[in-house]
């Protein structure tokens, strides 16, 4: 199964932030070939193994307390080729982490939109030095928003209904 790990690199850059008050910012999503083949990633990369095309994250959210959903778009300019890895670079351009495996099934860029979706755990590291740099996924913020509003009216009309009912009694 394709895996997604951290690289030497961030263990140390983590490492320094964790002792600063600094924070790691992954920036960029790059695509790879993989030099044409499937591979196990490893933990010492500095790069992809051949990067095709990066893009800057476009909007990202927490999922958890140390976990980052991120996304980005590919247009449909990108040259077409078969992706294999994908690699999550900081603001310095450092491999942060790198998504790999030897059973990945490729998938095709060019010709259309690539959408990537993808999940960041940081389970290992201390909550808060690893963030993404990017805007706020604005859907996402809008789903929570909307979901507190209509929690909140919830929760009111349930406080006036037990008014009305220590008012009058039972319905």
């Amino acid at each position: 199964m394709p895996t997604t790990l951290l690289t030497d690199i961030a263990e140390a850059k983590i490492t320094a932030a964790a002792g600063s008050g600094t924070a790691v910012a992954i920036t960029h999503i790059a695509l790879g070939d993989g030099n044409g083949a499937n591979y196990a990633p490893s933990y010492s990369q500095t790069a992809l193994q051949r990067e095709k095309a990066r893009q800057a994250i476009q909007t990202r959210h927490i999922t958890g307390s140390n976990a980052w959903r991120v996304k980005a778009e590919f247009d449909p300019d990108t040259p077409a080729f078969a992706v294999r890895e994908m690699g999550f670079f900081d603001a310095d351009g450092d491999l942060i982490a790198i998504w790999a495996g030897n059973d990945v099934v490729p998938r095709q860029t060019g010709a259309i939109t690539y959408l990537v979706d993808h999940v960041l755990s940081f389970s290992r590291v201390a909550e808060g030095v690893v963030i993404v740099n990017a805007p706020d996924d604005a859907l996402y913020e809008h789903a929570l928003a909307t979901t507190a509003t209509l929690a909140t009216l919830a929760l009111e009309q349930f406080h006036q209904a037990e008014r009305l009912r220590a008012l009058h009694g039972p319905f």
